[in-house]
């Protein structure tokens, strides 16, 4: 007699989806520091607008160290970008994570016990800084305490950081590539119709990097947050600019 067993690889718990847009300072920080996780259950997709800098090489520079695929194509936008990781994801978690952002080391552990033991199907966590600015730590403390108390009323989550269960990501059909601004907002939205189980956590630590608020000032960025989140609420998902908003690591460099 002869048996044949067929080895089939088992999918991880999580897919990292990463968006990248001349990166290569700050992707290699994110990269380093999901290396260096307790949980290796995981694997991480980069979908890479075409990046003029070295943001491939650096982020190739990992695949030995982590389980790593790196896309790039002409991506429309952040949300098109995003979409097209999930595609290629074969996690049971889509974890969505800005490239200028960093996990401590037992955030997967971590968030993956939460997920399990509330039974969730998407999550977030706090927004914090390494950053001494006045203005990125107020913020952020706004966009925190904003989060945690209206979960329950109006749910939702910070783009650099939201973990959704990946049927119903599908089932809402992931992030609207119409809108220009808010897509994180408006996919919890959707996300909560469909009654999604979600929760806002304060850890495992998360941290954001605040160099958009201190580039733009206290008042600008303020100002661009409010606005923001008056129109999603009394007219709707934003699908036309209402301010200049640009994405990419380039609008950070002198």
């Amino acid at each position: 007699f002869c048996i044949i067993f067929l080895m089939t690889k088992k999918s991880p718990f999580f897919s990292i989806i990463i968006p990248t847009l001349n990166e290569e300072k700050n992707l290699p920080i994110m990269l380093s520091s999901i290396k260096n996780q307790t949980d290796k259950d995981f694997e991480v997709i980069i979908a890479d607008s075409q990046s003029k800098d070295n943001t491939k090489t650096r982020a190739l520079s990992f695949q030995n160290d982590i389980n790593l695929n790196f896309f790039q194509q002409p991506f429309k936008n952040v949300s098109s970008a995003r979409n097209f990781g999930a595609k290629k994801s074969s996690g049971q978690f889509l974890i969505f994570f800005d490239a200028d952002t960093e996990i401590e080391p037992n955030f997967i552990k971590e968030i993956k016990e939460k997920i399990i033991k509330n039974n969730l199907d998407a999550t977030t966590v706090w927004n914090r800084t390494k950053s001494n600015s006045f203005t990125g730590r107020f913020i952020l403390w706004l966009l925190n305490i904003n989060m945690s108390f209206f979960q329950k009323i109006k749910p939702a989550a910070n783009g650099p950081c939201m973990i959704i269960k990946k049927t119903f990501f599908e089932k809402v059909a992931g992030f609207d590539e119409v809108i220009v601004f808010g897509e994180d907002f408006d996919l919890i939205q959707r996300l909560a119709k469909q009654k999604a189980k979600f929760k806002v956590f304060q850890k495992p630590v998360f941290y954001v990097s605040t160099r958009r608020f201190e580039k733009e000032g206290l008042f600008l960025s303020l100002y661009k947050s409010i606005k923001a989140i008056l129109y999603q609420l009394f007219i709707g998902p934003i699908k036309k600019p209402i301010f200049n908003y640009q994405m990419g690591g380039q609008y950070y460099k002198d």
